[in-house]
């Protein structure tokens, strides 16, 4: 879109509202969830001996914007083909396991699901028809969803909405810049009260500098002078001068914001896109999985199941038990009654 193009606000609540079952929803409540492969590993591993740094989906990872998950069998075989990755990048393996236990699995959640929870969704089972190796990955992100699935195998995992290569990297990228539009909209909207803000500040270090007194009659004389320079301009003029100001603040406010919105309505869009989409029928149990991967805290079964919708709600009792038959496996009890969705992992 050309910088003359700005919208109007109307155009912009359209936009908005048409975009109202994005899942960038999710982005206010916690980190997006987001699935590893292996053959994504191995790629994230090369881009971080070339430039020295984590991956962006682990940087990502690291400043809370998405959370990772790993499925614990797809960590085994990440485990079990180091070897090989260090041969075809040729670097020996103990700096790809080091990189991996520095930089990535403290900001990976691995998630041992049992074949019954693997089961649950039909898309899994039509990718290990396809591939076993990527049946833990699929079952993983298909409970997850809508999630991002970081993975360059597009032929195995296109049941997913797995279209590209890059498709799982595109959607870490749009939440990036999700965050950042809606910080530069935060800016703009912050921007009225700067000057007053920094005419305090100023006011505070000059008094700080010369004195009390003396700084507000400097500060007296530089207003003053605008005030004297405004006042000798001819009626005319002074309307003109006050038009035009108050005209040039509004336009670059809002061109700014209109810019801004616009920017984080593409992203989400692209977001979107670049999804595994959630299920035509959600089970209790992926519900009660997406609820825990989106909150930034654990939660006892009391809170979660205030989270779930009560179409999806177990009774508390059943709850319970779920989350404890399933403890230092799918989840974590890492407080007295308090979960959280898998447990962190360093490969030895």
């Amino acid at each position: 879109m050309s910088a003359g193009n700005v919208l109007s606000q109307d155009a912009l609540d359209a936009m908005f509202a048409e975009a109202a079952d994005l899942a960038s929803l999710d982005l206010r409540r916690g980190p997006l969830p987001t699935v590893l492969d292996t053959d994504m590993v191995r790629t994230g591993l090369h881009y971080q001996l070339k430039n020295g740094r984590p991956p962006r989906s682990v940087r990502t990872a690291q400043a809370g914007t998405v959370r990772l998950f790993m499925e614990y069998d797809t960590l085994v075989e990440t485990a079990a083909r180091l070897p090989r990755f260090a041969r075809q990048l040729g670097v020996p393996e103990a700096d790809l396991r080091r990189f991996l236990n520095q930089d990535w699995l403290p900001y990976t959640a691995v998630v041992r699901l049992p074949q019954a929870l693997r089961q649950s969704d039909p898309r899994a089972l039509e990718v290990r028809t396809r591939d076993a190796d990527d049946f833990p990955a699929a079952a993983l992100a298909a409970l997850l969803s809508p999630c991002l699935l970081l993975t360059g195998n597009y032929k195995h995992f296109g049941v997913l909405g797995v279209r590209t290569r890059q498709q799982g990297v595109d959607g870490v990228m749009a939440v990036a810049a999700i965050n950042v539009g809606e910080m530069q909209i935060q800016a703009v909207l912050t921007i009225p009260a700067i000057p007053a803000r920094a005419a305090a500040g100023t006011m505070k270090w000059a008094t700080g500098r010369i004195g009390g007194p003396a700084a507000w009659v400097v500060a007296g004389v530089l207003v003053g002078g605008g005030i004297y320079w405004y006042c000798k301009q001819q009626p005319e003029h002074r309307e003109r001068i006050r038009k035009t100001a108050g005209q040039i603040g509004t336009h670059l406010m809002g061109r700014r914001y209109q810019t801004a919105a616009t920017g984080v309505y593409q992203a989400r869009l692209q977001l979107r896109a670049c999804m595994v989409p959630q299920p035509e029928h959600k089970t209790p149990t992926a519900a009660i999985l997406r609820e825990l991967a989106l909150s930034p805290e654990s939660l006892s079964a009391a809170q979660l199941a205030g989270l779930l919708d009560p179409a999806l709600r177990p009774s508390l009792a059943d709850l319970r038990a779920f989350l404890r038959t399933h403890d230092n496996t799918v989840f974590q009890q890492v407080r007295r009654g308090g979960f959280v969705l898998g447990s962190h992992y360093e490969l030895p």
